[in-house]
């Protein structure tokens, strides 16, 4: 039988995930749109000046919507932040020490690949010291 407060935790960490994919997924959708022209005018070896402005306004949209997702990486450290981590003494240690390796499973499930591009949540929580070291975003590109 699992501890109460682990598991309470691990549902609260799962929701927060799946809170930050909900607002990931149409921003990877749009970088993706862009991502397919801008492929195609980048193989060309010499872009006419008309391209040169084409392929700067896609980076310049890209970029944006880059910023939002760091941003929504910004909103999950905070929102996992705000959770309780089970204390030891209070919950059962063997329970705890399993959590990292939880952890890491479920960021790789809750990542986010669309066309050609990927965002996975990139989270490290210290739970020697029950505090988060980081959470941001790691955005790929395949081109």
């Amino acid at each position: 039988m699992s501890d109460i407060a682990v598991e309470n935790y691990k549902k609260a960490v799962a929701a927060a995930f799946d809170r930050w994919n909900k607002k990931v997924d149409p921003v990877a959708t749009q970088i993706d749109k862009i991502n397919k022209p801008l492929k195609e005018l980048k193989q060309n070896k010499n872009p006419s000046p008309e391209d040169k402005k084409k392929i700067e306004t896609l980076e310049s949209a890209r970029n944006e919507l880059e910023k939002k997702l760091e941003k929504f990486g910004t909103e999950l450290k905070l929102d996992l932040s705000l959770l309780d981590m089970p204390q030891k003494g209070k919950a059962d240690e063997k329970e705890i020490l399993k959590l990292p390796g939880w952890l890491k499973d479920l960021v790789k499930k809750k990542g986010v690949s669309i066309g050609s591009v990927t965002v996975v949540p990139d989270v490290d929580i210290d739970f020697k010291a029950l505090k988060i070291k980081k959470a941001g975003v790691i955005i790929e590109f395949d081109f």
